[in-house]
Order: C-alpha cells, then sequence, then structure tokens
C-alpha cells in the first residue's frame, strides 16, 4: 500500500544499498546518508537518530526529472492540480518536472511563471519548473517578453502542443532564446502534413476509418527547425521524437556544430500503432504511435546517446473526454508512476546498462536544462529515489495516484519498481511504510 509524507527532513541511511549516480561517475554497493540538502555515499560519520533502512539489493538514484508534464494548474484543475500531479511524481521517483505553458491563462508573462513555484510550494509539491509559452496565448504571432520571464525563473521557452510554424516568428524565438541562454523546446509537427490526424496512417488507420497524419509531419519540422537553430546558435530540443526521420535531422545538426538535444517518451518506447487496433482512446496521443521501425529508432537512440532523456508528456484526461471515441477524443496519456519502469525494460533487455537507465532520467535532463550543478545528481538537492529494480508488478488503477487514469499501460506487467522517493531530505513517499524498517 502506498504512503505518503509531508516535509520531515530526518536524517535516514540506506544500508547496503547500489548508488547511482551517472553525473558523478558512482556505481557502487555500500551506505548512503540522506541528510537535508544532501545525499552522501559511504559517510564518514552518522548522525545520532538515523533511521537505518536495509537496501540490500535495492538501487539509490539521484531524484529523477521529467522534462514534459501537464499539471493542468491553471485553469484545468479538473484534470489534475499541482498537487495530485506531485503525489503521481512522487511514486514513479521523480521530484522536479518542467511544466507545460498550456494553461488558462497561459503562462505567458514573469508572473504567471512565479506563479506555479508559488503554487507548488502552497501544497509542498515537486521541484517545479517552467517552460513559458513563446508567443502570446501560444498563438504563434506575438512574441512573449522571453527575458522578463527568464528572470522570473522560466528554464526554457515553447508553444508546447501548438507548433510554431512561421519561420520568421521562429526565428525572433531563437535569436531571443539564444540572447538569454534559454531552451527553445518545440512540438515538431508540420500541421499541413499532420492535418490533426487521429493516428499515424496506417493499415489500422485504415481499419479504424480514421482520419490520419503522416509521419513525415514530424521529421519535416524538425528538419526545419534545426537549420535556423544552427545559423543563430540557439539551444534547440525536440520534444517526444517518435521517428527515424527526426533522429536522422538531430545526429545531422549536430555534428554541424548545432546545440540540439531530444528527448522521446515511455510511449513511443514501448508501443506502435498496433497498440490502437482495439480503438482504446488511451492509446491516442501526439504525436501518435508509430511503425515498429520508427520504435526502434527510438531504441537505437537510447543505445547510441542520441537520446538525451526520457520524459513523459504526462497528460491527463478526463475518462468522460477518452470516452468519446478514438476520433473525437483528446490527445494524451499519463505516465509519471510508470516512467523509470519502462526505462528500465531496456535494461532488463540487455540493451542499455543500468548506468545509461539512470542517466536517462537524472543527469540527461539535467544536461538538456543546462542545471548540472543543480538537478540530477545527489550532491545537489537531496533528492533520491529508491528502486527495486527486480519487484515485478502490474499496472492497475489503484496504482495511479493523479486525478486521472488514461494510461496506455493499464494491466501491463513491468520489472522493476519505485519504492522510495526522498526530496529535499524528506520520505515523501514509500510503496511499503519505509518508516517502519
Amino acid at each position: 500500500m502506498s504512503h505518503f509524507f509531508q516535509p520531515d527532513p530526518a536524517p535516514t541511511l540506506l544500508k547496503n544499498v547500489r548508488a547511482i549516480d551517472p553525473a558523478a561517475g558512482l556505481d557502487s554497493v555500500g551506505d548512503v546518508l540522506i541528510l537535508g540538502d544532501r545525499v552522501e555515499f559511504a559517510p564518514k560519520s552518522v548522525p545520532a537518530g538515523t533511521q537505518e533502512i536495509d537496501a540490500t539489493g535495492l538501487w539509490a538514484m539521484p531524484g529523477l526529472v521529467d522534462l514534459q508534464v501537464h499539471f493542468r494548474e491553471p485553469g484545468f484543475e479538473h484534470k489534475e492540480t499541482i498537487e495530485t500531479g506531485s503525489r503521481a511524481a512522487f511514486a514513479g521517483g521523480i521530484t522536479s518536472v518542467v511544466v507545460m505553458p498550456n494553461t488558462k491563462p497561459t503562462m505567458d508573462t514573469a508572473e504567471s511563471v512565479k506563479n506555479q513555484t508559488r503554487l507548488s510550494d502552497a501544497v509542498s509539491g515537486v521541484n517545479i519548473m517552467v517552460a513559458a509559452a513563446a508567443t502570446r496565448d501560444i498563438a504563434g504571432h506575438e512574441l512573449t517578453d522571453i527575458a522578463a520571464m527568464k528572470a522570473a525563473g522560466a528554464v526554457a521557452i515553447t508553444d508546447d502542443g501548438y507548433p510554431l510554424t512561421d519561420s520568421a516568428t521562429m526565428k525572433r524565438a531563437l535569436i531571443a532564446c539564444a540572447e538569454n541562454n534559454l531552451l527553445f523546446m518545440q512540438h515538431a509537427e508540420d500541421l499541413a502534413l499532420s492535418r490533426h490526424g487521429a493516428m499515424t496512417e496506417s493499415p489500422v488507420c485504415e481499419a479504424l476509418k480514421l482520419t490520419g497524419q503522416s509521419a513525415d509531419a514530424e521529421g519535416v519540422m524538425v528538419e526545419h527547425d534545426v537549420a535556423l537553430a544552427v545559423e543563430v546558435g540557439a539551444r534547440y530540443h525536440v520534444l517526444h521524437m517518435s521517428t527515424q526521420r527526426s533522429m536522422n535531422a538531430v545526429r545531422e545538426a549536430r555534428a554541424k556544430g548545432g546545440r540540439i538535444t531530444c528527448e522521446t517518451s515511455p510511449h513511443h518506447l514501448m508501443l506502435t500503432y498496433d497498440a490502437c487496433a482495439g480503438g482504446d482512446p488511451n492509446f491516442k496521443m501526439n504525436p501518435p504511435l508509430r511503425s515498429e521501425a520508427d520504435r526502434l529508432a527510438m531504441v537505437e537512440g537510447l543505445v547510441d546517446g542520441t537520446i538525451d532523456a526520457v520524459a513523459t508528456d504526462h497528460a491527463p484526461h478526463g475518462a468522460d473526454e477518452k470516452a468519446r471515441g478514438f476520433q473525437d477524443a483528446p490527445f494524451g496519456v499519463i505516465g509519471l508512476e510508470t516512467a523509470f519502469a519502462t526505462v528500465l525494460h531496456f535494461f532488463h533487455e540487455g540493451a542499455i546498462s543500468r548506468t545509461r537507465a539512470v542517466e536517462l532520467m537524472t543527469s540527461g535532463p539535467a544536461r538538456v536544462l543546462d542545471m548540472s550543478d543543480e538537478l540530477g545528481t545527489f550532491g545537489s538537492r537531496g533528492d533520491l529515489a529508491l528502486v527495486d529494480p527486480s519487484a515485478a508488478w502490474t499496472l492497475k488503477p489503484e496504482d495511479l495516484h493523479g486525478k486521472q487514469k488514461n494510461s496506455s499501460f493499464l494491466n501491463r506487467e513491468f520489472k522493476g519498481r519505485v519504492v522510495g522517493t526522498w526530496q529535499k531530505g524528506s520520505l515523501r513517499y514509500s510503496l511499503n511504510d519505509l518508516r517502519k524498517s
């Protein structure tokens, strides 16, 4: 039974745990002390009264970082809130998230950026970082005050699911990001090619008689954008990359010296459009599920290092909304509780090392954000995820702790599970009550 706790930074010693911190080059078995804002491997001394937990067989890693979530607050609290989203994140070992700006009102001002931190602090939530809107009301026309939003704490700029398609506006946005050393995040979708299709054009799409979209809609835009980013020297990040064509564009741009990064999502690593054959709207997301060849290209990116991070694109929708049928249901699925378990799938298959698995949700996203001194390593925040890499479990609705249940992985078996999460030295979640160990 899951347990959630309010902040209480009591010192804890994890005994005989495998500590994995890719940023520090650490992968060793020993004791780990969690004390306030630091995590220390093989501590020289332990404070009196420290709780000891036998962590034999478990992995301790820095608190996980998710580069793309939608917590829906303010404006869409019926779908999710920062408080409920934080509970889901803690259950997945995630202590820091980047929230997208498609709230109501849109996060397109310095004040709206500051408000997200206040909202999270009020409920003792996860560490919130804001990807602020590139244009007013994410309408694609008037640029926001990017410098002011950075000063307010924004870590990136994006119009989220509304891709910035006008070349002149995009170039001005990239120049402003370069001048302010801010990351531009793009949902890459050529709308003239995608035509808002419900899923990727495929035999499954035809059988379901759905409106389809070309998989090239993503790659065409990535190719266009990275050329501009290389030209102006901007940092550019592909959100939820899903196709081989996009991967090729990223590699080519990097070869030219471009500051280009990318992420993929758990569902694009694990699923193809064949999963949509039953017409279940919990397999509808944007970008949509792709072919097996594209899925394997994403796995190849995990292996060869092209992919910098795995991010959930956590997008809660109500059961009534998803019940409209595949064509009319909103795009989006949740994924916080299962994110690291999906990454571990590729470790257990032998495709990636355990250090690489951890890197994809710790030091990898920290590098994308240019925040390696602040995130993704034991020495930065006192955040830690404790994982049982061998735990076999099947995802049930009761394992989902946000407001919604629209997961693509319901009833799927996993190997590997988060059993405890600490934030700033405080135990915030445990699968079983670790305080009684």
